[in-house]
């Protein structure tokens, strides 16, 4: 299993090395100079106010954008690097802590072997993985709300534990309140794929929690819809949505009809376009699960037994109607999700995927392979072992191979380029004329219309009248040009 772990990790590791060569685009320079040209919590007023900037009802990715400033020039790397870390931490929790409610006796690397499989396979089939990770204004909308949401859930599980009639404290529902709050703030997607999974939990605990925690469970989630709740108020009160609204008619059946379509239609293509990814995401926690139920001597009960198989029905309608409730925003405001959009998606998709391989596991954890029960186990144990070693570290070194020299000299012109626009300003110079170059992965680099928007908010951040970029395709001559 260390084995296993230290694999998962080399892949994770490098897509971690991938956030070092981040830098600003598009969106980054608006965002940069919106939160210091004022403190960030006023930036967030201003924008929220006034609601004419683009997602203005958005409320804490910009607050996340201000603290990112403040780590210096290297905040960008600094930003995505510590939120993909986070999100492995926050995964591995969420399995440390399903472990403990649910009473499993295995060993922490397990937990570490479930956390960094999620992660990396969410990392590996993301609908674009650059535009979620690695450009710092998406990955604040899109990313940073499931990394803190990842947090919040396995503390939301470590509270819901069984531990008699104890009542919690305030503090700690009042805790919950504001973090699902602030998490609310990032984009639209977490708040409606939120509230229906809260809208959906809740009557089925009230009906089948048989326990003495029933009440308390209620009262987690009650807070938690409350936090929820308040800040999808925050967002449809903004007189950027209220802008929005009077520019379109809500047609409810439409919205739905066409949310359910385009989750389905997502799904089919996953499994069309990752056959593998999908198979493996299923059997490496089926196989697992079983072979941990082989040393386990306990049956589960007929109930059990009808329980699981009745998660096993319910969970893939379940994700169905949470990515149809995540798409929903943008169906409303434009129409397919865009891809950085998807992201949530897939991670429900890889949830259920998981979920559902563990059930199975369940279910046939008394089947033995015979004639050798021992040998058996030790064939199941060998293949969990080498799939989960091989398939990351060739993973690792693709991205080792392909990705990060692409990745490095892209952020080697960028910090040429800025070189040159930060010493021609310090000479005085107000019209700055810069090599040009392509977008990256469909998100917009500087133009050469100095009044292009990015370019607008790029001279803000460099403190210049204009910046315009002109075509220069010989790269000797564009090196010497920039070091001059």
């Amino acid at each position: 299993m260390w084995t296993c772990v230290l694999a998962l990790l080399s892949a994770a590791l490098v897509y971690t090395y991938l956030g070092a060569f981040s830098y600003y685009l598009a969106d980054d320079y608006c965002e940069a100079v919106r939160v210091t040209e004022s403190s960030p919590i006023k930036a967030v007023i201003e924008r929220y106010s006034i609601g004419a900037w683009r997602a203005a009802n958005r409320y804490s990715n910009l607050l996340l954008v201000g603290i990112g400033e403040s780590f210096g020039k290297n905040n960008m790397p600094i930003s995505i690097i510590s939120m993909i870390v986070l999100w492995f931490c926050g995964l591995t929790w969420i399995v440390h802590e399903l472990r403990n409610f649910f009473k499993l006796d295995w060993a922490f690397q397990t937990d570490l072997f479930g956390g960094l499989m999620f992660g990396f396979f969410s990392f590996l089939q993301a609908p674009s993985l650059f535009q979620t990770i690695y450009w710092r204004s998406a990955m604040m909308t899109h990313f940073a709300p499931l990394v803190f949401g990842s947090f919040l859930f396995a503390f939301l599980i470590k509270q819901a534990r069984p531990s008699g009639d104890k009542p919690l404290p305030l503090s700690v529902y009042l805790f919950i309140l504001i973090a699902t709050f602030f998490i609310a703030g990032f984009s639209e997607p977490p708040i409606t794929t939120a509230l229906t999974a809260q809208f959906l939990l809740m009557p089925a605990i009230w009906i089948w929690d048989k326990t003495s925690t029933k009440q308390k469970r209620l009262a987690l989630l009650a807070w938690t819809l409350a936090g929820t709740f308040l800040g999808l108020l925050a967002m449809l009160l903004s007189p950027a949505s209220a802008g929005v609204a009077r520019e379109k008619t809500l047609n409810i059946i439409e919205l739905l009809m066409n949310s359910f379509l385009f989750s389905f239609q997502f799904i089919v293509d996953s499994l069309k376009a990752q056959p593998l990814p999908t198979f493996l995401s299923v059997l490496i926690p089926l196989m697992l699960i079983w072979l941990y139920r082989q040393v386990k001597t306990s049956e589960l009960t007929q109930e059990q037994k009808r329980a699981v198989w009745t998660a096993i029905i319910v969970i893939p309608f379940f994700a169905w109607i949470l990515i149809a409730a995540g798409f929903s925003p943008s169906v409303y405001g434009q129409n397919f999700p865009v891809e950085r959009a998807r992201f949530l998606a897939r991670t429900v998709s890889i949830a259920a995927f998981m979920l559902e391989g563990s059930l199975f596991g369940l279910l046939l954890g008394h089947v033995q392979l015979k004639p050798n029960r021992a040998l058996g186990q030790w064939v199941v144990a060998a293949v969990i072992a080498v799939i989960a070693i091989v398939y990351p570290l060739r993973t690792a070194f693709n991205i080792y191979r392909f990705d990060i020299p692409e990745y490095r000299e892209r952020a080697e012109w960028w910090h040429l380029r800025e070189d040159y626009i930060i010493r021609h300003a310090g000479m005085g110079e107000e019209e700055i004329v810069i090599p040009g170059y392509s977008g990256i992965y469909q998100v917009k680099e500087l133009d050469d219309d100095p009044n292009h928007w990015v370019n607008r908010c790029a001279a803000r951040y460099y403190g210049v009248n204009s910046i315009r970029t002109v075509s220069m395709t010989d790269e000797t001559f564009l090196r010497e040009y920039l070091n001059e």
